[in-house]
């Protein structure tokens, strides 16, 4: 065939595509408008600007615009995809003329792929905001931008959903907090919900472990480090808003544990009178908050995760921290309190926490707090100043008033020296409030009248925990408020123990059950089983929950004073049993022990 035929050939053949669908020379031309104008335009005056049209290449410019036009006139021959062909031939140009340009300026100066790169990044960030909106917790980076949430095809997805699942259901649950903890070859995962702990399906030790490195690592904590004890926080956003979390990780030869708290700040923040001091309680406290009664000891005690803290802090806001010198030495800052000087101990840079004590004291406050007498020596130095014009509060985490004396005695190593300067011993425990959406009112019956101690004949409502609450087709529902618990926050009972001049001399014999005896006889001291059926009276708590929290006794004996106290008698569900009996001479019941709980760092 000879070549005048085959132009004929493939010209009918084209002229037949562009008859058959004339939108291919429309593209096709329309491929080289965009073309042409970045040759006339930016690659001229590129050109021109690195003189690249001179020293024998002043044809660039022309062989490119006649490449452009070979590459439109191949791309009318292909029928349909004429135009897309015209494109790569126009691209593969552009590529090697990019090339060949690079060679030829100077370094520094060569075409980046800034607009690819954007172009990168905006899918990347489209992606990243698909993956967010997908998620059911994201975290924060600062105060509102967002982490990167692990797509399905990255290897971090399944440990983004454990973590997920470890805080959004603790959020769900309103826990206060959850934690994990190796046991046995998994990781426990247990919620505290009103200082009650639940435990959930544990994780397995591999992904658990993940999960617990991916939350340090948005806390900023050090991953590595699987021993020592460290806190960060961080923010997450869920569909239930966002939640600021406090995260402690420390380490054992057991393997990692963690405690995430959920907005702790909001937890700790509690008004002095918020605390649940009964009126008497407010009396026997009243002289010690401004001089000349504001001098002397007050130990404040709690079992562990019972809010000994948050009520040291309620504590320190009796007293104007604008018109008195307020100081703190702590382990751990957990609150910044307005006007307090509060100081965190670091081993590091202080001798050690009697001494950074002791220096705290010589400075003249008029209130101190000391978070604990752990550490040799601590104790006595406020024992030894306790006559100084300076009220010290001191934290101790026992549950009672006559384990809190005793173990203050221990750490001071002196009865004498213990009983000196002591004004009072605060107890605490917690109680849970009936939730306000579905419990129910009741009158009580004429045993639980008695037991309140009401006059004979007269009755009371009081609250019942339900959990359930009727939905719109009349059916009991699931309360949402408090999750079906009956319960929503907590309260506090008390028992506060004032020391006169008879009970310290009782006190400095060693005579803790004596001391204790001569409160509750001549002080007017209200027992905490007294303090929790008057809590039930006014409504803030129920029998059930009394019942539950002063069910599992144990006679615990304190380290000083030989006193042995026993567990009081405790309440009945269904009948308030919790009124104490009158205590014999010589003899100390101490409050019973508290309910298991996980611990508290």
């Amino acid at each position: 065939m000879s070549l005048t035929t085959m132009n004929t050939a493939l010209l009918a053949v084209g002229d037949a595509a562009i008859l058959l669908n004339p939108v291919t020379p429309v593209l096709t031309l329309a491929a080289y408008a965009p073309y042409a104008w970045l040759i006339s335009s930016k690659i001229e005056k590129d050109a021109t600007a690195y003189n690249l049209n001179r020293g024998g290449y002043g044809w660039i410019n022309p062989l490119l615009m006649a490449g452009g036009i070979v590459a439109v006139a191949l791309g009318l021959l292909v029928p349909f995809a004429g135009w897309l062909i015209t494109l790569l031939l126009e691209a593969g140009i552009l590529m090697a003329y990019w090339r060949w340009r690079d060679k030829q300026v100077p370094p520094g100066k060569q075409f980046q792929l800034s607009m690819l790169s954007q172009l990168k990044e905006r899918v990347e960030e489209r992606k990243a905001q698909k993956n967010a909106a997908a998620a059911n917790l994201v975290f924060l980076v600062g105060r509102a931008e967002k982490a990167k949430v692990p797509g399905k095809d990255d290897p971090m997805f399944e440990v983004h959903q454990a973590a997920e699942r470890v805080i959004g259901e603790g959020i769900a649950a309103r826990a206060s907090r959850t934690e994990l903890r190796t046991v046995q070859g998994s990781i426990a995962v247990v919620d505290v919900v009103d200082a009650i702990p639940s435990k959930r399906d544990p994780l397995t030790t591999e992904l658990g472990g993940k999960a617990i490195d991916y939350i340090k690592l948005h806390a900023g904590l050090d991953v590595q480090e699987r021993r020592r004890r460290q806190v960060g926080k961080v923010t997450v956003q869920t569909n239930l808003g966002s939640k600021e979390l406090t995260v402690t990780t420390a380490g054992s030869s057991a393997g990692q544990s963690m405690r995430i708290d959920f907005n702790r700040d909001e937890q700790l923040k509690r008004d002095f009178a918020d605390l649940g001091l009964t009126k008497q309680h407010l009396a026997l406290l009243e002289p010690t908050r401004d001089p000349p009664g504001r001098e002397g000891i007050i130990l404040l005690c709690a079992p562990t995760g019972f809010g000994l803290t948050t009520m040291a802090y309620a504590m320190l806001s009796r007293h104007d921290a604008f018109t008195s010198s307020v100081k703190t030495l702590e382990r751990s800052v957990d609150l910044r309190i307005d006007g307090v000087d509060q100081l965190e101990f670091d081993p590091a840079a202080q001798s050690d926490f009697a001494t950074t004590l002791r220096s705290i004291i010589r400075r003249g406050p008029d209130v101190v707090f000391a978070s604990d007498v752990a550490e040799p020596g601590t104790a006595k130095v406020i024992s030894d100043t306790a006559s100084n014009h300076v009220l010290t509060y001191v934290a101790l985490p026992v549950d009672g008033v006559q384990l809190a004396l005793a173990q203050w005695i221990k750490a001071v190593g002196s009865a004498g020296d213990a009983a000196r300067g002591v004004k009072a011993v605060v107890a605490q425990r917690l109680l849970r409030i009936p939730c306000p959406a579905c419990k129910v009112m009741g009158p009580c019956s004429a045993d639980q009248a008695k037991r309140l101690g009401l006059p004979a004949g007269k009755t009371i409502d009081l609250a019942r925990a339900n959990g359930k609450v009727l939905g719109k087709n009349g059916r009991e529902e699931q309360c949402e408020t408090c999750r079906g618990t009956g319960y929503f926050g907590l309260t506090g009972i008390h028992e506060v123990m004032p020391l006169d001049d008879e009970a310290r001399k009782l006190l400095s014999r060693g005579d803790i059950a004596g001391a204790y005896q001569h409160a509750r006889r001549n002080l007017r001291m209200m027992l905490m089983q007294e303090s929790a059926l008057m809590a039930v009276r006014e409504g803030r708590s129920t029998v059930d929950e009394v019942a539950r929290a002063f069910a599992v006794a144990k006679p615990v004996s304190p380290a000083a004073g030989g006193a042995k106290p026993a567990a009081p008698t405790a309440p009945a569900t269904g009948g308030a049993k919790a009124a104490p009996p009158t205590p014999k001479t010589g003899s100390a019941k101490a409050p019973p022990a508290p309910p298991k709980q996980a611990p508290k760092s």
